[in-house]
């Protein structure tokens, strides 16, 4: 996989994270420019699904690529893991964040899913990782059990339910005690060396995840919780095109019917707001036509080299995204001085950028690099990563 065919992706994530920081820096400042635009566009939305999708179409890249179980959780914690931990240390020492129930958020937070769980979150971006990491279990719960083709169904088959289950949301309950337990086992079963044991992991890990996604949906995503998940699948569906592992019309089909589901739900969730007015309906098409476009032109445009600069703002976003919104948590008293908006967000966006260069190089990075070390050093020839012998590594990866 060259740098340039993956450079697209970094392209949209960049997009994915102005559009975000847009969002919420408007808020402070430029209000006037947010009030033009906020009428025709959910900026935040938008980029958050668009980051999703692209999640949706490299996240089985990096499963295949690795075909280890544990390399790919190594890989995946050393990538998400350090920089999410600075963000909640972050908040926790400088940003006075306080609970009741100190052992219940800790180990709610370890879990990455503490949306999903009925913990308060240390900062409010979090909630995007809990579908991530929902996500995750999911792609590798069907790995273990070869369902892993079957992409462009599940994206349907989610959007189906997430129209007919709509609003999908109930009193939330404190679930750490039962999930994180659940958890545990699951993937202990799932990187241990027995066929048996792996099925069994992958069972409880995508039970888990569906009963989280069935119960532990917050009231904010209760038209969307389920549609959340089926736009990433819809993103594996079109990687699975691209590589000729399925045909078009699957993916042509989960596009459809997903990109039909928001439609509906997110006008349904207007109608019981009382705001179904033919301007917010236009804003819920423009939303759904903005991240879809811009995978769509991006994907288009994967041969052609991405311009370097938004490339780097890709390869930062992930740093971007959570310290963007600890740095308003924490400064909020500057961002509301008074001050000229230019100035103000000439000062945020140098902080946002330059704190995010920072963590990236020297928290991010240095993980990474333990990540490739470990895979160098795996074991050869009769053992993986995941303890499994190559003829039950091939069926496990390739059915």
């Amino acid at each position: 996989m060259s740098g340039r065919r993956w450079g697209w992706l970094d392209g949209l994530r960049a997009v994915a994270v102005l559009l975000v920081l847009y969002a919420h820096l408007t808020r402070y400042v430029f209000t006037g420019l947010r009030s033009i635009t906020g009428e025709w566009l959910h900026a935040g939305p938008a980029g958050v699904m668009l980051f999703f999708l692209v999640s949706g179409y490299i996240i089985p890249a990096s499963l295949e690529r690795h075909g280890s179980l544990r390399e790919f959780w190594i890989s995946r914690a050393l990538r998400l893991y350090p920089m999410y931990l600075v963000a909640i240390a972050a908040m926790v020492l400088l940003g006075g964040y306080t609970t009741s129930q100190p052992v219940t958020a800790a180990v709610g937070h370890a879990t990455m899913m503490p949306f999903l769980l009925g913990v308060p979150l240390v900062t409010p971006v979090l909630w995007t990782l809990s579908y991530e990491m929902a996500f995750y279990l999911l792609v590798t719960a069907l790995f273990t059990m070869r369902w892993h083709r079957a992409s462009a169904t599940i994206a349907g088959v989610l959007a189906v339910l997430a129209v007919v289950t709509a609003p999908l949301a109930g009193p939330r309950a404190n679930l750490v005690g039962v999930a994180a337990p659940v958890l545990i086992i699951g993937l202990g079963l799932l990187l241990s060396r027995w066929r048996a044991a792996i099925v069994a992991g992958g069972l409880i890990l995508g039970g888990l995840v569906g009963t989280l996604l069935a119960i532990g949906q917050d009231p904010a995503h209760g038209w969307d919780g389920l549609l959340i998940v089926a736009v990433m699948f819809t993103g594996t569906a079109i990687y699975r095109a691209d590589r000729g592992q399925t045909g078009w019309w699957p993916a042509i089909l989960a596009i459809t019917l997903v990109g039909g589901a928001l439609l509906v739900n997110w006008i349904a969730e207007l109608h019981s707001l009382d705001a179904l007015t033919p301007k917010y309906v236009a804003r819920v098409v423009i939303t759904v036509l903005t991240f879809g476009g811009a995978f769509a032109i991006g994907r288009l445009g994967r041969h052609r080299r991405t311009p370097s600069w938004l490339s780097l703002i890709g390869v930062l976003s992930y740093s971007i995204y959570l310290v963007h919104y600890v740095l308003i948590q924490i400064g909020h008293r500057f961002l509301e001085s008074g001050l000229p908006d230019p100035f103000i967000a000439v000062i945020y966006l140098s902080a946002v950028f330059g704190i995010s260069w920072l963590t990236h190089r020297y928290v991010e990075l240095p993980a990474q690099r333990l990540g490739r070390r470990f895979r160098a050093s795996r074991p050869p020839a009769g053992q993986d990563g995941t303890g499994e012998s190559p003829r039950v590594k091939e069926a496990l990866w390739h059915g």
